[in-house]
């Protein structure tokens, strides 16, 4: 067998690591959600246009659903404000936010980021199975 050379066996075969950048139409918070989802995920996810168009629509439906929940326990934590919504704003703004998380969780799924989405009914009932709970002293066999 050929012995090999120093300068072959300091290249590094394969691919780098290359995920994809965030649009630059994205604000820095939708940006920043972008990267924490793309972070999580192997760097061949999100490959194709079809796939960053939808996780652009993710993390835009991430933001604004943070920002509706942020407007909602402002005015919840105080209700005597002089500025306070009535409950027909309130429940605009609750309506609101419950259609983002619906969003959110279409788009989450579509991408395979929920688990629901990752595993079958029988793996995931497999894996239930397994996590179960830690035997208990007497029933160990």
């Amino acid at each position: 067998m050929a012995r090999k050379s120093a300068a072959s066996l300091s290249v590094i075969a394969g691919s780098l690591d290359k995920r994809p950048s965030p649009p630059v139409e994205l604000t820095p918070e939708e940006a920043e959600v972008w990267e924490r989802t793309v972070a999580h995920e192997a760097a061949d996810v999100f490959g194709t246009a079809a796939l960053q168009q939808l996780l652009k629509d993710y993390c835009r439906h991430v933001v604004a659903a943070e920002r509706l929940g942020l407007v909602i326990e402002a005015h919840m934590s105080q209700p005597d404000r002089e500025d306070g919504i009535s409950l027909k704003d309130l429940d605009c703004l609750l309506k609101m936010r419950d259609r983002e998380t619906k969003a959110i969780a279409d788009k989450a799924t579509k991408l395979r980021l929920t688990n629901q989405s990752r595993y079958t009914p029988q793996a995931a009932a497999t894996a239930a199975k397994k996590a179960g709970a830690p035997a208990k002293p007497w029933q160990v066999s």
